[in-house]
C-alpha cells in the first residue's frame, strides 16, 4: 500500500518578523575569464517544438559543479573539451580554465541531437555524454589534484545514436565491486512508440536507468536497464543513494515500462495511467467556505445524487457510480453544507470550520481536483506582501501604517501552479509508487545539491517563505522522512516578481539564494544577520536587530546565461564566452 508523507514546515525555522530585504549597495567583486572556444550549446531543433523540449534544452545548466568540491566547476566547449576552474591559491581568485579531458567525436553534431552534460558519481568518477548517443564513464582520480582523465566505458546505452543528456548518477560500493547507477532523459515522438498512448498526446518524457557494472581489470559493462515514461514534464527527478528507487515530482504520473532484471507485470486496469489525467471536479476557495463542482450525466436528477459530508470527509455518488470522495485538508462544519443541481452541473457549497484558514487542497489524497482562484484575494494578498521586494523605504507622517502600492507592478505571484505536482518514490523492485508527497499548493521554486550522501534538496514555496526540505530514505516504520531543514524569507515571494529568470540556486550553507535571469542581471538574497547598532522600521515602529539584504549585479555582457553554481563564497556564471566568479563571501566560516 502507498503511503502518504505530508510536509509539515519546522515553525522554529520561520521568521514571522521578517520585514523584507534592504537594497545594499555594496560590492560584489566580479572576477571572468574569456573562454578560448565557446561553450557547446545546443538548440532544439524544428521537430523539438514542444514544451518539453523548451524545458529540457532552455533549463539545461552548462556548469556542473563538483559535490566533492564545491568551489570547482566543470563547462564543456564546442570542441568537447572538459575544462575545470582554476583558482589562485593565495588569493583564492578564478585564475582561468585547465582542460582535463576531450571527449571522443563518435558523432558529427546535427540536428535532433541534445546538450552535453556531465555528472559525478563519485570523487574519483564522471559520466558524461555528447549528446548524440554515447555515454562516457571517466576515472578522474582525485579531482582536486587536476590529474588527466582515463576513459572506462564508452557506449551507446540506449540505441543507436539516440540522444539523450545525464539527470543523475550514483556509486554503489560492495565486496570490493563498484556499480554505477545512471539517469537519463529524452523526448520521443508518441507516433514512434509502439505503446498505446492517448491519441491527443503528441510528446513523452522518456527516463531510463542504466546499471553499470566492473569487472575484472576495471572493464565496465552494462548489467540492467529499466525505462520509465510519462505524460508531460519533471521537476524533480533523483536517484535514491541506496539505488533502490526513484524519485520523481512530476505533475502527470510516470511509470515503469521495461527492466532487463525484473520483468514489469502490466495489469490492463492501469493503462489509463499512461493518459493524461483528466479533471474530475473543480473548486473556488473564500475565507469562510469552498464551493466544488463536479460534472454529472445529461437529465441527471436530484434524486439519482447522494452528497455526504462529515467533519473531515466528503463523499458524492451518482447513483452507484462513485464521483468524489475523501478526507478534506482542515476540518468542516457538516450541518451547513448545502447543494444544488444545474443543468450537468452539480454545486456542493462547503463550510469552513476555521474561518480566515486558505487550504492547500480540497481533498489530502486526491490530485484530480482544480482550484479556481479568486483575483480579489490574490489582489488583497499584493496589498499586503508588496513592501517585502520594495527597495524604497516606507515613511509615515502620520498615525495609520498604508505600505508603498502600485498596481501597475503586480505580479501573478500568489497563483498555484497550473498542474499539481506529486512526487513519488518508486520502487525498481516491485515497480510501483511506495511512498508519495503531495505537492500541491507549493510552487516549485528549484533543486540543488548539498550533500554527496543525498538526493538533491527541494526549495518549494510555503505562504510567502521559500522553504528548503532534504527527503531521505524509508525508515523502518515504512515513513518516507522529508525533514524542512532551512528558509529563505519571503523568497517564494520576491522571485515571483522575477519573470526574466533562468536559473535559481543557493550555497550548500543557506547564506543566500540567487536568482540568475537569462541574461545579465543576478540577484542576490542574504539571510538576515545581526548588526552591531539596533534600527527601527520607519513604517511600523519595531526594532531590529536583524537585517536580511539584497544585491543586484550587473554582468558586462548581453550574453545569454548558459549555467551557475553557487558555493559558500562564490556564485559561478557561465555565458557563452566568459565564465564569471562573483564573490560573495570573504569569510570562509559558514556565519559569514
Amino acid at each position: 500500500m502507498c503511503s502518504l508523507t505530508e510536509l509539515r514546515p519546522n515553525r522554529d525555522l520561520l521568521d514571522t518578523n521578517f520585514s523584507g530585504y534592504k537594497l545594499s549597495l555594496d560590492p560584489v567583486p566580479i572576477y571572468r575569464h574569456k573562454l578560448h572556444n565557446e561553450v557547446d550549446h545546443v538548440l532544439p531543433s524544428e521537430d523539438q517544438y514542444s514544451f518539453l523540449h523548451v524545458k529540457v534544452f532552455g533549463l539545461h545548466n552548462h556548469l556542473y559543479g563538483d559535490p566533492w568540491a564545491r568551489e570547482d566547476v566543470y563547462y564543456i566547449d564546442k570542441r568537447w573539451k572538459v575544462h575545470k576552474s582554476v583558482r589562485n591559491a593565495n588569493t583564492d581568485q578564478l585564475d582561468g580554465t585547465l582542460e582535463v579531458w576531450e571527449m571522443p567525436s563518435n558523432h558529427v553534431r546535427k540536428s535532433g541531437h541534445y546538450n552535453t552534460s556531465l555528472s559525478f558519481p563519485s570523487s574519483e568518477l564522471a559520466v558524461l555524454t555528447d549528446g548524440a548517443g554515447t555515454l562516457h564513464v571517466v576515472s578522474t582520480g582525485i579531482r582536486v589534484e587536476t590529474p588527466m582523465w582515463k576513459v572506462l566505458f564508452s557506449d551507446e546505452v540506449c540505441g543507436k545514436e539516440k540522444p539523450f543528456t545525464i539527470v543523475d548518477s550514483r556509486v554503489i560500493e560492495s565486496s570490493n565491486k563498484r556499480e554505477i547507477h545512471v539517469l537519463l532523459l529524452w523526448i520521443d515522438e508518441v507516433k514512434k512508440l509502439l505503446d498505446e498512448w492517448d491519441s491527443s498526446i503528441t510528446f513523452v518524457t522518456r527516463l531510463a536507468w542504466i546499471t553499470l557494472s566492473e569487472g575484472e581489470n576495471q572493464v565496465w559493462s552494462m548489467r540492467c536497464m529499466r525505462q520509465l515514461s510519462g505524460v508531460g514534464g519533471m521537476e524533480y527527478a533523483a536517484l535514491e543513494p541506496s539505488c533502490n528507487s526513484l524519485y520523481i515530482a512530476s505533475g502527470k504520473p510516470f511509470q515503469f515500462d521495461s527492466d532487463s532484471e525484473n520483468a514489469v507485470q502490466k495489469n490492463m486496469p492501469e493503462k489509463s495511467v499512461m493518459k493524461e489525467i483528466q479533471v474530475q471536479y473543480m473548486w473556488h476557495q473564500t475565507t469562510e467556505d469552498i464551493t466544488v463542482w463536479v460534472q454529472v450525466p445529461e437529465q441527471s436528477t436530484e434524486s439519482d445524487l447522494n452528497v455526504s459530508v462529515d467533519t473531515s470527509h466528503v463523499k458524492i455518488k451518482f447513483k452507484d457510480s462513485l464521483l468524489l470522495e475523501g478526507s478534506t485538508w482542515h476540518c468542516l462544519e457538516p450541518q451547513l453544507t448545502t447543494w444544488m443541481l444545474n443543468k450537468q452541473k452539480l454545486e456542493v457549497t462547503l463550510v469552513k470550520r476555521e474561518q480566515g484558514l486558505m487550504w492547500q487542497n480540497l481533498l489530502k489524497e486526491e490530485t484530480q481536483g482544480e482550484e479556481i482562484l479568486d483575483p480579489t484575494l490574490v489582489e488583497e494578498m499584493h496589498l499586503k506582501l508588496a513592501h517585502l521586494c520594495s527597495d524604497k523605504e516606507v515613511t509615515d507622517s502620520g498615525g495609520n501604517c498604508v505600505p508603498a502600492f502600485n498596481s501597475e507592478q503586480l505580479e501573478e505571484c500568489d497563483a498555484l501552479p497550473l498542474e499539481t505536482l506529486l512526487l513519488v518514490r518508486l520502487d525498481s523492485h516491485t515497480h510501483d509508487v511506495s511512498h508519495k508527497i503531495n505537492l500541491g499548493g507549493h510552487q516549485w521554486l528549484f533543486s540543488d545539491p548539498m550533500k554527496t550522501d543525498a538526493v538533491p534538496v527541494m526549495c518549494l514555496r510555503h505562504d510567502v517563505d521559500g522553504c528548503v526540505w532534504q527527503l531521505e530514505s524509508p525508515q523502518e516504520n515504512g515513513q518516507w522522512p522529508c525533514t524542512h531543514i532551512g528558509t529563505f524569507p519571503a523568497f517564494g515571494y520576491v522571485q515571483a516578481s522575477k519573470q526574466q529568470k533562468k536559473f535559481c540556486t543557493c550555497a550548500p550553507d543557506m547564506s543566500y539564494v540567487a536568482v540568475c535571469e537569462g541574461s545579465r542581471h543576478i540577484y542576490i538574497y542574504r539571510q538576515p544577520v545581526a548588526i552591531a547598532t539596533e534600527l527601527r522600521n520607519r513604517r511600523t515602529g519595531q526594532h531590529m536587530t536583524r537585517v536580511a539584504k539584497q544585491q543586484l549585479v550587473n554582468l558586462d555582457s548581453v550574453s545569454e546565461v548558459l549555467g551557475v553554481h553557487a558555493s559558500c563564497h562564490m556564485l559561478y556564471v557561465l555565458t557563452v564566452d566568459t565564465l564569471y566568479a562573483l564573490r560573495v563571501s570573504y569569510n570562509p566560516s559558514p556565519e559569514s
